[in-house]
């Protein structure tokens, strides 16, 4: 009887996991989607383009000289391409999102994500990507202190 119990409440406790995994996914969607959506150099990007789809030669020289296109426009279009989670001394989220620049490119950049600390982490590639307490940082410097924390936390 014992080992009866006990083989049900593994079973109970496996199926809670995956639910966790499930929503610790989904919880990792949206704060990557807040993080595109509310970033200043978004908001930057977007008061040149001005929503428009196809935009002519004179704004995209515009775009790329304000670094527009190392900026994701929208975080409905970016998608995961690859996301696993991992469980050392903290809970992680690491991957990859890719998706569209302002200026037409395809842009892939990691991630790590901690939701006992409600922290994202979207790998540096630009200036734009500073955030205002960084701004003393060279982006060297970022993506050094970004491949430090994905070789501790991801693997």
């Amino acid at each position: 009887m014992k080992t009866a119990s006990l083989v049900v409440m593994c079973l109970l406790l496996s199926a809670c996991n995956k639910t966790n995994e499930t929503q610790l996914m989904t919880e990792t969607g949206r704060q990557l989607q807040r993080a595109i959506d509310t970033s200043p150099a978004r908001a930057q990007c977007e008061a040149i383009a001005k929503g428009r789809e196809w935009i002519s030669l004179n704004v995209r020289r515009h775009l790329e000289k304000q670094g527009c296109a190392e900026v994701f426009r929208s975080s409905t279009e970016t998608n995961f391409t690859q996301a696993n989670i991992f469980h050392t001394s903290m809970t992680m989220v690491c991957g990859s999102i890719s998706g569209g620049s302002f200026t037409g490119e395809t842009l892939s950049r990691r991630f790590i994500y901690s939701p006992e600390e409600n922290a994202l982490v979207i790998e540096p590639t630009s200036s734009a990507d500073k955030t205002r307490f960084e701004k003393l940082k060279t982006v060297a410097q970022l993506q050094a202190d970004f491949e430090r924390q994905y070789q501790q936390y991801c693997h």
